[in-house]
């Protein structure tokens, strides 16, 4: 028993309210359960109750037994001083009552005997699964198909409106400049999880309103990106690599960058694939950007998924598709990213940018056409994917797994089994 089921069972009522009364014996009726306070203080707010022949109104405190309220030092603290009620799973003292500092004694009710015996088995077979895997598996089985669908529908609008959160933010500190958000979401996934740091710095760096001036010349692009970077800094031998240099001189005292050079050492190359190193990555990205100089408007207005595909699909200049690093040749041809990597590359800037976009700008179609055009792209296969095969929950497009991978995130591992409609559904069973 823990306070989580209990606060599950006050906040939806999920307990037999015949003949409702105290520990103490008054008739007691629930008129408001209250609201759910995430914050320090009592368990809920707002809660309103008949008690005897008098109306309360504020806070319901929960515990799994009356003395946990002593143990905790809550008759220490004045913010429980507005608790109407005193809700537990068991009555675990005779002595003395609770009371308040005015020594009014603080009702309790216990749900122990009110409650169905199967919620709470249910709700413990859930938990007593491995902490690695999803807890309600051998039972999701029992769950009906639309709930599935509902729940899995929920998550993806949830982690959409979750990843925008950060392009928000970005907007405002940036004076509502779209095209640099964008750049800077576009710039943070092309270093994938290893180098989305740095390049995020990179994107801080080099403002959007800067390197735009410069994508209608690749060579002046590339020299932008890969010399703030501080892949410029040391001598090379290479006509092209000296080329680069070159530009990378005129374009550092045209716009002062000096002070704004990256140290080559922030980028991460261990345990990497050639084709994956982050110069290439850079490499790849002045293309895509000198391919795509509108990029939030692109962005904004596609409806074409095949298109944006192809597009961050585009391999870098000929020198780093035969180069993994500076002068260091490549054994192999290297082309642009890979198909998973343009997926993934697309379902962490298109969408939270649409989602973003929809909320600032008031416009719902975004979202829709978000979720339409994620729906285009194959499920994405990781661990967390593979977690959910075997279970019955959609995974048959990116749409699906973004919301499997929300789920799993959010609710499965941190077994927030009561919070997840799927799991509710399991726990409450017939006893509606």
């Amino acid at each position: 028993m823990d306070e989580l089921f209990l606060a599950y069972l006050w906040q939806f009522q999920y307990f037999d309210k015949r003949n409702l009364q105290t520990e103490s014996g008054e008739p007691l009726s629930i008129i408001k359960p209250g609201t759910r306070n995430p914050n320090a203080g009592a368990d809920f707010t707002d809660a309103a109750l008949q008690i005897g022949t008098l109306q309360w109104f504020g806070q319901i405190e929960i515990h799994v037994r009356t003395t946990d309220w002593l143990r905790h030092g809550h008759q220490l603290n004045a913010a429980y001083e507005g608790v109407i009620l005193h809700v537990v799973w068991e009555h675990d003292t005779s002595e003395k009552p609770l009371r308040r500092s005015d020594g009014s004694i603080i009702p309790v009710l216990a749900l122990k005997e009110r409650t169905n015996p199967l919620m709470r088995e249910r709700y413990a077979l859930m938990l007593a699964q491995p902490a690695q895997e999803i807890a309600c598996a051998s039972q999701i089985h029992n769950v009906n198909s639309p709930t599935i669908i509902a729940t899995a529908d929920r998550m993806l609008v949830r982690r959409l409106h979750r990843k925008s959160a950060e392009v928000l933010e970005w907007l405002q500190r940036h004076n509502g400049d779209w095209q640099q958000a964008a750049y800077m979401l576009f710039m943070r996934n092309m270093g994938f999880k290893v180098n989305a740091a740095p390049m995020l710095e990179l994107s801080l760096s080099l403002p959007y309103a800067v390197l735009r001036k410069h994508l209608h010349e690749p060579l002046q692009a590339e020299a932008l990106l890969l010399g703030v970077a501080g892949w410029l800094a040391d001598d090379y031998s290479d006509a092209y690599l000296r080329q680069l240099q070159a530009e990378f001189r005129y374009l550092t005292h045209k716009y002062n960058l000096t002070d704004k050079l990256m140290q080559k050492q922030v980028w991460k190359t261990a345990k990497m694939r050639p084709a994956n190193f982050p110069v290439r990555r850079l490499a790849q990205a002045a293309a895509i950007l000198c391919h795509l100089p509108d990029l939030f408007t692109v962005f904004i207005e596609t409806t074409n998924i095949q298109s944006l595909l192809d597009a961050v699909s585009l391999p870098p200049t000929d020198y780093w598709q035969r180069h993994y690093l500076p002068e260091k040749p490549s054994e192999r041809h290297l082309g642009g990213i890979g198909e998973d990597s343009a997926n993934t590359l697309l379902i962490n800037t298109l969408f939270p940018l649409l989602a973003a976009y929809a909320q600032r700008e008031g416009g719902e179609d975004f979202m829709e056409r978000a979720m339409q055009l994620m729906a285009q792209l194959p499920p994405e296969d990781n661990v967390i994917t593979r977690s959910w095969e075997s279970l019955p929950v959609p995974l048959q497009t990116a749409a699906d797994t973004q919301a499997a991978i929300e789920l799993y995130n959010e609710f499965c591992s941190r077994r927030r089994c009561l919070q997840c409609s799927i799991g509710a559904y399991l726990v409450r069973g017939d006893s509606r």
